[in-house]
């Protein structure tokens, strides 16, 4: 299986929030920095953040575009975030119930031995669509 396979794998994976798939794409050290800056160390502090992140936001993730040497994999993505409830401590920005969050972000996945052992994310662009703005 190709790279771009495999990491079109990971993000269904991810999708479906699988997580007990979800970790073997993850070597145990794995460093994560979102696109907010924030950093996590470990497989089980990844899960842990999404966890809570999907357990007030539906996320759906799709692939622009990716590409890899063997050793990075690079790609473009779209993400959605749609707000079950209410949630001010979300990690973007405060988001009402019903809220959206559109970001569009590039990743850089390096590899070694087919798992991912950091992964850096940066937005190139985020959109809200705030519910209340809708009802008006």
């Amino acid at each position: 299986m190709s790279e771009e396979a495999r990491f079109a794998e990971y993000i269904d994976t991810f999708n479906n929030r699988d997580y007990e798939k979800l970790v073997t794409f993850y070597s145990p050290e794995i460093r994560l920095v979102n696109g907010t800056g924030r950093e996590l160390a470990g497989r089980d502090a990844i899960v842990d953040f999404y966890k809570k992140v999907n357990a007030v936001a539906s996320r759906k993730i799709a692939i622009c575009s990716s590409l890899c040497n063997g050793e990075t994999l690079a790609a473009e993505l779209k993400s959605t975030f749609t707000a079950m409830a209410d949630a001010p401590d979300f990690p973007s920005g405060p988001m009402a119930k019903g809220d959206r969050l559109y970001i569009n972000s590039f990743v850089f996945y390096e590899i070694a031995g087919r798992v991912y052992i950091k992964i850096r994310a940066a937005i190139f662009e985020r959109r809200w669509m705030r519910a209340a703005d809708q009802e008006q």
